[in-house]
Parts: C-alpha cells; structure tokens; sequence
C-alpha cells in the first residue's frame, strides 16, 4: 500500500476493520486517488500541487476512516464479540483439544491386542503420560500464544488478550486429567480433578507458566511500540 495510505491503514485496523475488507478498501480508495491526481494534473504543471489538491478532495483519513469503521459487517469478532473470542472461545478450544487428545488414547489403547495377564506397553503408557502433560501444561501455552498473536494483529485492547491468557493458564493448572490404562487388575479410566496448589512450588510453576505465556504478546507488543517511535 502506499506510505501515504499507512496512517488510514493504521486507523482502521485498530478501529476493528478486518484486514481482507481493509485492504479492499485501501485498493480502490489508491484508484479514486490516482484518477484524482491525473485530473488535477492536467488542470496545473505542479504534479506535488496536483496531489496536494487531489488528497484534498478525497478526504481526511478520520472521515474516510469512520466511513468504514461504522459499517458493523466489516469488523472483526474480535471487536464485536471480545468476551466471545478471548475468552469462550480458548477455553473451548482447550476442552475440546483435550477431548480429542484423550479419545485418540483411549481408541489407541483399544486397539492395541494385550493378553489378559498382559501389562499395558511402555510407549503406550508415555503416551499417556504425555496427554496428561500437555493438556494442563503445553495445550494452555500454545492458546495463550495464538490468542497474542491474534490480538497484536487486530490492534485489540490489552484488557482482552490478558484476560484470555490468564484464563487459559489457570484452568491448565487448576484441570488435572489422570489417564488409567486396562490391565490386568484394573479397567481403564479417565479422571478429572480440579485444584490449585498453594505450596511454595506450585505457586513458582503457576508464576513461571504465566510468564511463559505472556512471553510472545509482550514481545510483540515491545516490538510494536518501537516501531511506531521509529515511524514518529
């Protein structure tokens, strides 16, 4: 887009335009500028006089800006529904990737041919170790970076994407799934249990878990900052 437009583009989307609509929006806002300035161009020999007066004509960013941002169909749903989208929406996505994650062990393990006096296999067992894991310690982190990402993209309040990572980093503490394997003395079984440790250790890992996952978004919000100090 060009530089002249970087200010409009800028506006909208931290005004909650989706970038697809922006983007359009900007392209034929270039085209009406361009046949602007060829007309300017053919009443005056001044072609930096003849763009003056065509931006001129074609409106202040504000106005052009507002023209697009109170048209509700092109907001993103992060700005129509952030409860929606930073919250509801990852915890969703955490129960859901959960029950995926457990329901391929358990179909796993049905089809893994053991002996009545024959003990679970070692893989399988890491393997659901390694659910266990990384449905309260791995799945939360990676939300929790998707959902910074998201919300550097769409330019949305900080109150939002905080509130959906700490969020997600509680319930992947406080949500524990325990994952019993057939064998010969027991069935198998899927257990939830919730609470938080209040030890010392739990507290530390809580810390260093939240900090893990807000580790991306403040990166990129530092980056962010610095690149609109290079552009003053």
């Amino acid at each position: 887009m060009p530089a002249s437009f970087d200010p409009l583009w800028e506006r909208l989307v931290e005004g909650g335009v989706r970038r697809r609509p922006a983007r359009r929006y900007l392209a034929e806002l270039k085209d009406h500028l361009d046949d602007l300035v060829a007309e300017e161009r053919r009443a005056t020999s001044d072609p930096q006089d003849a763009e003056i007066r065509a931006l001129t004509r074609l409106g202040s960013f504000e106005m052009l800006a507002d023209a697009m941002i109170e048209r509700g169909e092109f907001q993103s749903w992060s700005r129509k529904a952030p409860l929606a989208t930073y919250l509801v929406a990852p915890v969703v996505a955490l129960v859901a990737g959960t029950a995926l994650a457990v329901v391929g062990v358990v179909m796993t393990a049905k089809g893994v041919h053991m002996g009545p006096a024959a003990a679970p296999p070692e893989w399988l067992r890491d393997m659901a170790s390694g659910v266990a894991f990384s449905s309260h310690a791995v799945l939360p982190i990676l939300l929790a970076w998707a959902l910074g990402v998201m919300a550097i993209r769409h330019r949305s309040p900080l109150v939002w994407p905080v509130l959906g990572i700490v969020v997600l980093v509680l319930l992947g503490a406080a949500v524990r799934i325990g994952l019993t394997l057939p064998s010969p003395t027991t069935h198998g079984e899927v257990s939830f249990s919730g609470s938080f440790s209040t030890a010392p250790a739990g507290l530390i890992g809580l810390a260093g878990q939240l900090g893990l996952a807000f580790a991306p978004y403040a990166a990129l919000l530092y980056w962010r900052a610095a690149k609109a100090r290079e552009a003053a």
